[in-house]
């Protein structure tokens, strides 16, 4: 490798030239499986080269132009490439573990199953990158249907892509894909994630106090012991994440959010829809504080842990069965006071299959609440302020 050292300049030269000729002239960079440790190489254009399975360890990379180069499993261990110029390149499998990359263009980057274990991202812009599993979107997607079906199984060759403990401070993942990456106890305060994909990831203990989360797909995503302090966490969607009594969401901002997930496997891509919105009504906004109440519910952490939101479905259903209960008291008692059971039963029975036919939620909710009710649910069924009901006989109204 000692020659290729001495030839750095030449190749270079040669290959800025391919590059000004739109390759006519000179030679594109090529440097693979190449050994350049320690190196410095901060400022060259080395856009659209070929630097897979080379060794880059602590080389300087800063403000370097890589765009659409070619790093496949790359060795890049502590190196600098502060400020560099990344944008649509490839570096799936490669080595960032304490790599610093502040100001760092990573556009549209593909980093699939890349090792970036305490690396340094800070203000970096990873604008739609690709930081999920390194098989094809359209592969991911059939799986990810098995997985939601019941049907558990393994990704085949698939790893995770690692940003344990990493700084994305201040970092654009606006639209970027993180599905399954393991972010734990990372550092993204203050990161903007609006509308990133973040099914099934590990952000227990990550710092996301200040962060924009808006219209993030959270979907399975695991926050044991997460800040979310000050986050932005309106529009997104939580079916199924996981929290417990550590995760904070102090002075959450939170207009409105999703609780049911919808997943289409396109040939390419993956289609995410959101419904079951809170609140209901898609004009009405949460009042401040709202959201955390709704999550609150649930005053024991460990339950909430272990069943995630089919506790947060149980007692929004409460909520709802108790609006019901008031707005029929209220719309009825005071006029018909002489109303029999009956009669309230047969009012209750036409309100029930309304709510049911306009709100397909509502009635997934009430359907397994019926299936194994719960002593909250019973209490309300028994002791509410319009009729005394079972919830057998609420079956029957469905």
């Amino acid at each position: 490798m000692l020659i290729f050292r001495t030839s750095l300049k030449e190749n270079l030269a040669k290959h800025q030239l391919w590059l000004d000729s739109h390759g006519e002239k000179g030679n594109r960079f090529s440097a693979a499986g190449a050994n350049l440790e320690k190196v410095d190489l901060s400022g060259v254009n080395l856009r659209k080269a070929n630097l897979s399975g080379s060794n880059l360890s602590e080389v300087n990379l800063s403000n370097a132009n890589l765009s659409e180069a070619t790093l496949f499993g790359t060795k890049l261990n502590g190196a600098n490439l502060n400020a560099a110029n990344l944008s649509g390149a490839s570096l799936s499998g490669a080595e960032l573990q304490n790599a610093t990359l502040q100001n760092a263009d990573l556009t549209e980057v593909l980093l699939c199953e890349a090792n970036l274990i305490n690396a340094n991202l800070i203000n970096a812009n990873l604008y739609k990158a690709n930081l999920s599993l390194g098989i094809p979107e359209f592969v991911k997607a059939k799986n990810i249907q098995l997985i939601l079906s019941g049907n558990t199984i393994p990704f085949v060759n698939a790893n995770q892509t690692n940003l344990k403990e990493a700084n994305l401070s201040g970092a654009n993942l606006s639209e970027a894909n993180l599905d399954f990456a393991n972010l734990f106890e990372a550092n993204l305060s203050g990161a903007n994630l609006q509308k990133a994909k973040l099914f099934a990831v590990n952000l227990s203990k990550a710092n996301l106090s200040h962060a924009s989360l808006e219209g993030a797909d959270l979907f399975r995503s695991q926050a044991l012991g997460t800040d979310f302090s000050y986050a932005n966490l309106t529009g997104a969607c939580i079916e199924e994440w996981i929290i417990d009594r550590d995760t904070k969401l102090d002075e959450v901002v939170c207009d409105s959010i999703y609780l049911k997930h919808l997943l289409r496997s396109l040939p390419d891509y993956i289609l995410r829809k959101y419904s079951d919105r809170r609140p209901f009504n898609p004009k009405a906004r949460f009042a401040q504080g709202d959201f955390v109440k709704l999550v609150g519910k649930v005053n024991q952490g460990s339950e909430l842990e272990k069943y995630g939101s089919e506790v947060l479905q149980e007692h929004i259903l409460i909520e709802e069965l108790q609006q019901i209960f008031e707005q029929l008291s209220e719309q009825y008692l005071q006029r018909y006071t002489d109303a029999s059971e009956s009669d309230r039963l047969a009012i209750l029975k036409l309100e029930i299959r309304y709510q049911a036919k306009n709100n397909l939620a509502f009635k997934e909710r009430l359907l397994e609440a019926i299936n194994l009710p719960s002593q909250a649910l019973t209490d309300l069924l028994q002791n509410n302020s319009f009729v005394t009901v079972s919830p057998q006989i609420i079956a029957t109204f469905l």
